[in-house]
């Protein structure tokens, strides 16, 4: 059965999972849980592993509302949210790593057993291929979203973050369906990941990236051959091997949003479960929890986000082309020494490497911003002011200190002009901040844009 030897190695290996803990104490307290069939089957279940540099909490969570709202039961452990009814994790809260070692594994196991779940749907990112995971797991589908190697340069080096990606599509079970990507100029690197295995393959692109390639397109399953973007969304074609094409609609705002419904399209296809029509109606009002989510109100455009490199360089063409005013951006960075946090964020060379992203940063707000407010994000052990007046040295665009996170989102919406654009960057839908090496704060950007134009009268 499915996972069922899986389980009993790992109910082996570990003494104890968090449901098991969470079993005890409710015995102790005299509460009598309903008991899970050890001998449960697991046939029916698919598991779906999206792995790649950008876009993989983006797909996997539109796969997981597509298959909830046709009925199926789905869980979902991504970095936006673990969404799992027998869980005991709020789906509310994001998180860095949703399963980090093997005792996770089994909880994790021990959920979809109990909720006799018809899919699970993991988000898989390097550290958790390195740590080995996932080996065991028998996937019905991996997804490569696609592969920059310069990605993760501040943890790996090229070689060894390529090296991780491709191991997770090395060790695929024979039957499992491998989804690939190409986005970006790296068709070579992408050729690579194509011979790895010897199991179905599933590709997808768009037009314009395979021709940059030099890669014939009928060499892909699904391309995106049409795509029209501005403030209200994406409309869009994608063409399945030159037989069929599906028209969609969406709120989704920026261009990569694009490749990411196109990768969703083709696992949807490959499960056999594509409808178009519930397809659209899913993603006509749809808002991604810290990913682009958009609040449109007063004539303003209110972005969160956790990154804004590839967001500022569709918001600078909306600019040339008159379908905004101003960009302005509420920014901090991360700082080094939290008590919870890796070694590894506490080592001068991951010190040194702050101030490059720092400085990089400030280099692209400098290409496409009118204002920033410079404020804090996870400062840690390093003091916010220090952090905000190292970043204003690196800015030659006019910018305002104001530390508190906040006040820095209140005061950019409320003197903020019709037709602005406020780019909320950094956390997404982090819920809590490091403000110094040991303690933290609640804080989640989507909640302080509410309450401000709740005050607002907006």
């Amino acid at each position: 059965m499915k996972l069922n030897e899986l389980k009993k190695q790992l109910e082996l290996k570990q003494s104890s999972s968090r449901i098991s803990r969470l079993k005890k104490e409710y015995q102790d307290q005299g509460i009598r849980l309903v008991s899970i069939n050890q001998e449960s089957n697991f046939n029916n279940l698919k598991i779906i592993g999206v792995t790649g540099s950008k876009g993989k909490s983006t797909v996997s969570y539109l796969l997981h509302q597509y298959l909830k709202s046709l009925g199926y039961k789905s869980i979902l452990y991504s970095s936006i949210q673990i969404d799992s009814p027998t869980s005991i994790i709020d789906p509310n809260e994001s998180c860095e790593v949703s399963i980090y070692s093997l005792d996770e594994l089994l909880s994790v196991i021990e959920e979809v057993e109990s909720y006799k779940a018809d899919y699970l749907i993991i988000e898989v990112n390097e550290s958790m291929i390195k740590k080995g995971i996932f080996n065991d797991i028998p996937f019905d589908i991996k997804v490569l979203t696609n592969i920059n190697p310069k990605h993760n340069e501040e943890e790996y080096s090229i070689e060894e973050y390529v090296n991780i990606k491709k191991s997770f599509f090395k060790n695929a079970n024979e039957n499992t369906k491998c989804i690939f990507g190409l986005e970006d100029n790296v068709g070579k690197l992408y050729n690579e990941f194509l011979t790895l295995n010897d199991n179905e393959k599933v590709t997808f692109s768009s037009k314009h990236i395979a021709n940059c390639n030099e890669i014939e397109l009928n060499k892909f399953d699904f391309l995106l051959t049409e795509l029209e973007s501005n403030l209200d969304g994406l409309t869009l074609t994608v063409t399945k091997k030159d037989t069929k094409e599906i028209n969609l609609k969406t709120n989704l705002l920026m261009n990569y949003n694009a490749l990411n419904i196109v990768c969703l399209i083709s696992i949807l296809d490959t499960l056999e479960v594509l409808n178009v029509t519930k397809l659209q109606e899913l993603l006509k009002d749809i808002q991604i929890p810290g990913r682009v989510e958009t609040y449109k109100v007063n004539g303003r455009t209110i972005i969160i986000d956790p990154w804004f490199a590839n967001v500022l360089d569709n918001l600078s063409n909306f600019k040339i082309k008159g379908l905004l005013n101003k960009i302005k951006v509420v920014v901090g960075s991360a700082g080094y020494g939290f008590i919870g946090w890796d070694k590894k964020y506490h080592q001068e060379t991951y010190q040194e490497k702050r101030k490059e992203a720092r400085k990089y940063a400030c280099e692209l707000l400098n290409k496409y911003v009118d204002y920033v407010y410079l404020t804090e994000n996870d400062n840690a052990k390093e003091d916010v002011n220090e952090i905000c007046k190292e970043m204003q040295s690196y800015l030659t665009i006019s910018s305002i200190i104001i530390p508190n996170r906040k006040e820095a989102i209140k005061e950019a919406i409320e003197k903020s002009n019709l037709g602005d654009v406020i780019l909320i960057a950094g956390r997404g839908n982090q819920n809590v901040l490091c403000n110094t090496s040991n303690t933290m704060k609640l804080l989640k950007d989507s909640d302080v844009v509410k309450d401000v134009i709740q005050l607002l009268g907006w």
